[in-house]
């Protein structure tokens, strides 16, 4: 085992501990290292002795870490950060396909997209796991830059120096409401029908969202938020209980179809284009190109879908 600088303290003990931080014991650390538990054990109480110092206290079953620990991991977890990209750059080099994929996201496209994307992958390829990062969309791309995600889903503009993509599908603003509203009767929602209607809507910074509300102010009307979430996609629910309506774009409202909502168009708009990107100059192997064919078709049929629906899912 790689000892560090002579301290007697191994790489492997560094990754057992930051396993055991990370899934809070020891027995779930050696089933996700496929090593005993009381392997973990011995390996935590050599780390506590060549430190000198308590790694975890016992809550409730729980272990939980110290302040020793936690700086500890966060330096430990940069590294095995960067040590699993630095092999996925290999394996790509070398022409070897892993068969676990991993994806950032916002959560609203696990609503419909992404597991409509993995049970057609699933049907055509061999996949032995899927992981996902979800974020908002800055936070979407630090997973990509960072090894975190081989793929992200998020739409322009990205950084062209660091990142690599291919077009998904485009968007424009909409507004979902409940079935019934008195909004279902119009064709074109505008800024001054939304004077006095409670929102419920993405917490105050996302860009469309300020648009749609210094519409209402420059007219003199502060918006109502009624509800403020802080994920896109939490708000539908609160929309289909009836307690506001919530500003998007056609194709994040794609995504709600099974929610009892609808949608209509809003102006003025803004044309949005969503992408599916990757680091740049990263070498793509068969499951990633088929994974990226597949997400960009079930993109384009639910822009399709909301097309035949007259923009209502």
């Amino acid at each position: 085992m790689v000892e560090i600088s002579k301290t007697g303290v191994t790489l492997r003990q560094l990754q057992i501990l930051r396993e055991v931080v990370r899934s809070g014991s020891e027995r779930s650390a050696a089933k996700a290292l496929e090593i005993t538990q009381p392997a973990v054990s011995q390996q935590v109480r050599i780390l506590e002795g060549l430190l000198g110092v308590q790694l975890f206290v016992r809550d409730k079953g729980r272990l939980v870490p110290t302040a020793h620990t936690m700086t500890l991991f966060r330096d430990t977890d940069a590294t095995f950060v960067q040590i699993e990209r630095v092999a996925k750059t290999v394996a790509s080099l070398k022409g070897v396909d892993s068969d676990t994929i991993s994806i950032a996201a916002p959560h609203i496209f696990s609503l419909r997209l992404l597991p409509e994307a993995f049970r057609k992958l699933r049907s055509q390829q061999s996949i032995a796991g899927i992981v996902l990062k979800s974020g908002t969309y800055p936070e979407v791309a630090e997973h990509v830059l960072e090894g975190r995600a081989d793929l992200g889903i998020a739409r322009l503009p990205l950084d062209g120096k660091v990142f690599d993509w291919c077009p998904a599908t485009t968007a424009t603003n909409v507004y979902i409401c409940p079935r019934g509203h008195r909004f279902t009767h119009k064709d074109i929602i505008r800024p001054e029908d939304l004077v006095g209607e409670p929102l419920a809507d993405v917490e105050p910074g996302m860009q469309s969202h300020l648009m749609n509300e210094n519409a209402m102010r420059y007219m003199g009307a502060e918006p109502h938020l009624a509800i403020q979430v802080d994920v896109i996609g939490q708000e539908v629910s609160f929309v289909a209980a009836g307690l506001g309506i919530s500003s998007s774009n056609t194709f994040a409202a794609s995504q709600f179809a099974s929610f009892p909502i609808e949608v209509r168009p809003f102006e003025p708009s803004a044309l949005y284009h969503y992408v599916i990107f990757w680091q740049k100059g990263r070498r793509l192997g068969t499951l990633l190109q088929e994974t990226i064919k597949v997400l960009v078709e079930c993109a384009q049929v639910d822009a399709e879908d909301r097309e035949d629906a007259g923009t209502c899912p």
